[in-house]
């Protein structure tokens, strides 16, 4: 598939959103999405104190796997050669091992090793892969990604997220690198500059020195970073206030007299009464932010199908307390292009927003969006789960007990990996597959038209579920430690129990339609 198919859909459904931003309604491509990721936050938000000790981490997944892929591959994000372009069931993709997170982009699909190796393929025509692509039908295949990233033996790489045409990684110190570009609605935007489109990975510089970064949770087309600190940081394109920090009028100017910059340079969000904060997630035009006081959920960006859990339909530039997520502890939230799944600490999984093609796993008779925040049933009910995610018109997650997937939602792409028929799902079903006997699934992540999964033998010890630790209770890791080391084996599943644990990626997701 080329990047200027990819971008008729993307486009177009950004153009839609022109106008859905005043309507809140529109109606979806079939086809498109993004996807998204975890790591370890820190103590004081004020400017002056960003290398103070941490006062928070969070967990990092250190069993190592095996990756599956299915869904659409025209573009190699499936990393099973130029001759398969699709599959419906899980398939193993070759080349990599030791694999301790994997994630879905837009067109492409980015793993990362226990040695803090990362390996990328898919649609590189905007420089999303970070690596040469010159040889015919390397995109295919899993590469490394050397240049432009620090040695793995002194700065390892410990956390990746993947947008639709842009990388992330956060090194073991708090280095974040970025690769590819951002875009808005009237096409290339650039990345860390204006226009500028990054075949190799580039060093972001913060408006302050001695900033570290935690997590990244990627959107489409922009980044959410929190740091060490605590701080939430964000950069890329703002025209839904997926930003959270620019207001609509400059959002529309294109940053006005402050030009690109105002969108392309991290900038801090600020959420007055919150010290500061232990975890992020974006979607594709949403990002929110879990605060350390009473664990209360921030979110902001594109609210057309009541995605953002606010009880409105207004798109939100700034922060705003997302009410229907109060009176429960949340694990995880994942967004897709107009629905949002959570999981809270006791393994439920709720969903809100759009309801159509089955999304929500709310049933076929009840399809229409909701504003309400509610448990999804069926299989589920009786589940605790681990991990959720979300493609752009279908859901995911990842069972505690016995570490089986599920997924919900438009078939249309062979994401879902229920069989050979491409029908909706309008409750959750088990991904099945001969690659998934005699295995457990660690996670699994929703990208454009492509699911990503990381399997190990059931016999192997698994991270608890992810969540924040307290630095006291991490304290033996180290400042600059935000994963344990793993022992690196050719293939094998090695675990460790980590000191600072393990947080499944956070989704991505497509344009608004």
């Amino acid at each position: 598939m080329t990047r200027s198919r990819k971008r008729a859909i993307s486009e177009t459904e950004n153009n839609n959103n022109a106008s859905m931003a005043d309507s809140g309604a529109g109606g979806p491509a079939r086809k498109t999405a993004r996807a998204d990721t975890a790591a370890a936050a820190g103590a004081s938000s004020s400017g002056a104190d960003s290398a103070a000790v941490d006062k928070v981490r969070l967990h990092f997944n250190s069993t190592p796997g095996q990756v599956l892929t299915l869904g659409e591959g025209d573009t190699g994000q499936l990393g099973l050669g130029d001759e398969v372009l699709g599959r419906k069931r899980p398939a193993k993709v070759d080349g990599l091992s030791n694999v301790v997170q994997a994630v879905a982009g837009g067109m492409h699909t980015v793993c990362l090793t226990a040695d803090g190796v990362v390996y990328t393929f898919g649609c590189n025509d905007e420089q999303a892969l970070g690596r040469s692509t010159s040889e015919d039908g390397s995109e295919y295949l899993p590469g490394q990604v050397g240049e432009g990233l620090p040695d793995p033996a002194e700065d390892p790489v410990v956390h990746i997220s993947a947008g639709d045409s842009h990388t992330a990684a956060v090194t073991r110190t708090g280095r974040l690198y970025l690769w590819g570009t951002f875009r808005d609605s009237n096409g290339i935007i650039g990345l860390t500059r204006a226009k500028e489109v990054s075949a190799r990975p580039i060093q972001l510089e913060f408006p302050e020195p001695g900033v570290r970064v935690a997590k990244t949770a990627s959107g489409a087309c922009h980044v959410v970073c929190l740091t060490r600190d605590g701080r939430v940081f964000t950069l890329g394109c703002g025209e839904q206030g997926q930003l959270g920090r620019v207001n609509e009028r400059l959002a529309g100017a294109h940053g006005g007299r402050n030009g690109m910059q105002l969108f392309l340079g991290p900038r801090e969000v600020r959420i007055r009464g919150s010290p500061y904060f232990t975890d992020v997630w974006a979607g594709a035009y949403v990002s929110f932010a879990k605060s350390a006081k009473k664990g209360a959920i921030y979110a902001w960006g594109l609210n057309n199908y009541y995605q953002l859990g606010t009880g409105d339909l207004e798109n939100k530039f700034f922060p705003a307390l997302a009410t229907e997520f109060s009176g429960k502890q949340w694990r995880e939230v994942s967004t897709g292009q107009h629905h949002t799944v959570a999981l809270d600490e006791a393994g439920q999984v709720y969903s809100i927003g759009r309801g159509e093609y089955g999304r929500l796993g709310r049933g076929s008779d009840r399809q229409e969006s909701s504003g309400r925040l509610e448990p999804i049933g069926g299989v589920l009910a009786s589940l605790a789960c681990r991990q959720v995610s979300c493609a752009t018109a279908c859901s995911f997650c990842v069972a505690e007990t016995d570490g089986s997937a599920y997924a919900w939602g438009m078939g249309s792409n062979k994401q879902l990996g229920h069989g050979d028929e491409d029908e909706d799902a309008f409750l959750p079903g088990r991904i099945e597959g001969k690659q998934l006997e005699g295995v457990r699934v660690l996670s699994v992540s929703g990208g454009g038209q492509h699911t990503v999964m990381l399997v190990a033998p059931r016999a192997a010890k698994v991270d608890a579920p992810a969540g924040a630790v307290s630095a006291a209770a991490s304290a033996s890791a180290g400042d600059d430690a935000t994963r344990p080391s793993a022992p690196s084996t050719a293939s094998g599943v090695v675990s460790a129990t980590p000191t600072v644990a393990t947080t499944a990626p956070a989704a991505v997701s497509a344009a608004p339609a």
